[in-house]
């Protein structure tokens, strides 16, 4: 087993360094054919390594099958009878729509899909990506790695630990140099941030000692790890520069990958290998930026199995910007100094079944009132109102748009966890309530948080009200009870909105109703709410806001196609109450006229029609004019 260190600093990620090791060690082990010291993982078996007797074996009828004569016959077959390709076909290089065929060595391109935007929204990485696949086991599993992200950092042989912690080269060793590896982004999986790296090299060295080291993906392209690597290094049959590094890979586990290729959101092709290796010469001879992200790349390819027009539609696209802004944030390196600091990753949240469902159906609008505010603190954040996206970054663009411009109540805050809801998400649902007249009202039911009680189908809702009649009548709790101060917010019950309407002492539209929580663990890795608010993720809002901030969000309404504008400006105006903080200088895109925040406010919009409304409406064409 390999360790391997890695020391980073980027440009533009946020660290949340109160709360992490400045230092990481990370394990990068691809597996060598069987022999070697190098552990790895039970998924598939690589090739067995080939002895120098060997060389005298007649090939079996898979090795026909995988050979580069099969490959190109059955692409002469394929493009010979699709209409004025034949005249075409080059030998040499080749690539064409393989349709649902998987197998080693094939190149996997992603699908632009502008009606959803997922990959704007999520894993940006995967936007106009390019992978290889390394390992295919029918029914089992798959494995690639992304071709065409490449970073701008590079690696000496010294940040490569043996599993002690001592260097894997031996600094005695006689006449050897220090080599420089340059990195790919390979995939989310054991990947560049993990704890457990997997690194994969590609090469296309045709030694003895290269084969018995390697694993033949294609004609002309091989894979090893790093303790291959410098096997055929030190045998001076190559060089570092002669190598790919990628770090990490992509994953499916059984049948996902075909199960996403019949809702096309892959396109399967087979090439030859010196199409792949004239891409991955480009990315490494050529001065681009990682933050291009090897959008060239994949639009190449999209020509050579004629998507030309496809690849030309969703040019500068909202994910092609997301995703420069990933590659920003993520592989875009100021240098490799030890010591420097580790970018955070998105932390999973998770809680004890049992204790998540028994806290958050304390706050059920079924409960007794008198009994919500028993979970809470005197001292810590509950009653106080957050906002997100406070400062002049946009920490939200990436991940959990949700969080944008929200405006966020805490109902908890203890020594273990701190439960909020959102305020300003009305979902398209409503809730009735029969009145005690026998009139039926319908209030709003608003998206509170990703949260909910785990193995109930009906999920609870909870109300609140900031109407001073209604306090002075002792309808419902404060959220937050201190000695000089009562909440300007107050948590009711169904029974109590319903009574309170009947008699006329209010109106439904006085009355918010929420469904799902936001849940912050006080052990996370990045120190929870906390550590949001430490790094300007958040910040409270002065108690003075909260009658007009509250006035303006009462003004939303069901969300629809129609309410979606209205609804969207009300809430930032909401948020705006306390303050614009706007920058006098934003950040824009690399390489567009597109400013940072502005993208972080389509990124929020395009989340709540994709996740509140049903489907992506806004965002195709939108952005088409670049500098």
């Amino acid at each position: 087993m390999i360790l391997f260190r890695l020391m980073l600093v980027l440009l533009t990620f946020s660290v949340a360094v109160a709360f992490q090791s400045a230092h990481q060690i990370i394990r990068a082990c691809y597996p060598l054919p069987s022999g070697s010291g190098c552990q790895r993982r039970n998924i598939h078996s690589p090739t067995s390594a080939k002895s120098e007797d060997d060389d005298d074996v007649s090939d079996t009828g898979e090795d026909i099958l995988q050979s580069a004569d099969w490959r190109e016959f059955r692409a002469r077959l394929i493009l010979g009878n699709k209409e004025g390709s034949s005249s075409n076909f080059s030998s040499s290089s080749w690539a064409y729509d393989s349709g649902h065929v998987i197998e080693p060595g094939s190149i996997i391109l992603a699908k632009v899909e502008p009606d959803f935007c997922y990959f704007g929204l999520n894993q940006q990485y995967f936007h106009k990506s390019v992978m290889l696949v390394t390992e295919h086991e029918e029914g089992v599993f798959t494995k690639g790695i992304i071709l065409n992200r490449p970073t701008n950092l590079y690696l000496g042989d010294d940040d490569f630990l043996n599993i002690d912690g001592d260097p894997y080269i031996k600094s005695d060793v006689a006449n050897r140099t220090e080599n420089s590896w340059r990195i790919w982004f390979g995939g989310d999986v054991r990947s560049l941030y993990s704890d457990d790296t997997e690194i994969v090299c590609l090469h296309s060295i045709d030694t003895s000692i290269a084969r018995n080291a390697s694993e033949v993906l294609l004609n002309n392209i091989m894979m090893t790890n790093y303790e291959g690597a410098m096997q055929i290094i030190d045998a001076k049959e190559a060089e570092a520069k002669d190598f790919w590094m990628f770090a990490g890979y992509a994953g499916w586990n059984e049948g996902q990958l075909l199960d996403e290729l019949q809702r096309e959101s892959w396109y399967m092709v087979s090439a030859d290998s010196e199409t792949v290796w004239k891409e991955l010469i480009h990315q490494r001879d050529s001065p681009a930026d990682p933050r291009d992200a090897g959008i060239k790349t994949w639009g190449s390819l999209m020509c050579m199995i004629g998507r030309e027009e496809e690849a030309k539609m969703f040019e500068a696209s909202f994910a092609d910007l997301t995703l420069k802004e990933w590659a920003t944030a993520a592989i875009l390196f100021e240098s490799t100094i030890h010591g420097s600091d580790e970018p955070q990753e998105d932390v999973v949240r998770s809680q004890d079944v049992n204790q998540l469902g028994e806290i958050l159906g304390s706050f059920s609008s079924t409960s007794n009132p008198s009994t919500l505010i028993k979970l809470n603190v005197k001292d810590g954040l509950a009653g106080s109102l957050l906002r997100g996206s406070a400062e002049h970054k946009s920490p939200f663009l990436l991940s959990e748009q949700k969080f944008h411009h929200s405006i966020q109540l805490i109902l908890q805050d203890d020594g273990e966890l701190t439960i909020g809801v959102m305020l300003n998400h009305p979902m398209t649902k409503t809730r009735p309530l029969t009145l005690l007249d026998g009139r039926t009202v319908q209030i709003p039911i608003r998206y509170g948080g990703s949260f909910g009680i785990p193995g109930v189908t009906e999920q609870p809702t909870i109300f609140l009200h900031a109407k001073s009649k209604l306090r002075q009548l002792s309808v419902g709790e404060p959220v937050r009870r201190t000695d000089n101060d009562l909440s300007r917010i107050w948590i009711c019950s169904e029974v109590q909105v319903i009574e309170s309407i009947t008699k006329g002492r209010a109106s439904e539209r006085d009355f918010m109703c929420i469904e799902g929580f936001s849940i912050w663990a006080k052990d996370q890795a990045d120190g929870g709410i906390l550590g949001d608010l430490l790094e300007g993720k958040f910040e409270v809002v002065d108690p003075s806001y909260t009658d007009e901030m509250w006035l303006i969000l009462l003004e939303q309404s069901t969300l629809s196609l129609e309410s979606l504008d209205r609804n969207c400006r009300l809430a930032f105006d909401a948020w705006g109450v306390a303050g614009k903080n706007e920058d006098p200088f934003p950040p824009f895109v690399y390489e567009s006229t597109v400013t940072v925040s502005e993208l972080a406010d389509d990124a929020l919009r395009y989340w709540i029609e994709a996740f509140l409304l049903g489907g992506v409406i806004s965002a195709v064409n939108k952005y088409s004019v670049f500098e």
